[in-house]
């Protein structure tokens, strides 16, 4: 399955060898943790379980913390 992706800025697209793909798949293809990272699906916060697919807008964000 082929997923669309936007990340920094980019548009690029994954390549996944299974039918269910995941927020956290995506963050895993990316090298990313969910502790610095998430996964907008269609302009909402994703779950790491929520299921995406093609059709779907995904956002890939770096999480920023400050003091």
């Amino acid at each position: 399955m082929k997923i669309k992706i936007k990340y920094r800025g980019k548009e690029q697209t994954l390549e996944f060898d299974k039918e269910r793909v995941t927020a956290l798949d995506i963050l895993k293809a990316l090298g990313l943790s969910p502790e610095h990272a998430f996964v907008a699906k269609n302009g909402e916060l994703a779950s790491e379980d929520e299921i995406v697919s093609p059709e779907d807008e995904i956002k890939v964000v770096n999480a920023i913390s400050g003091g």
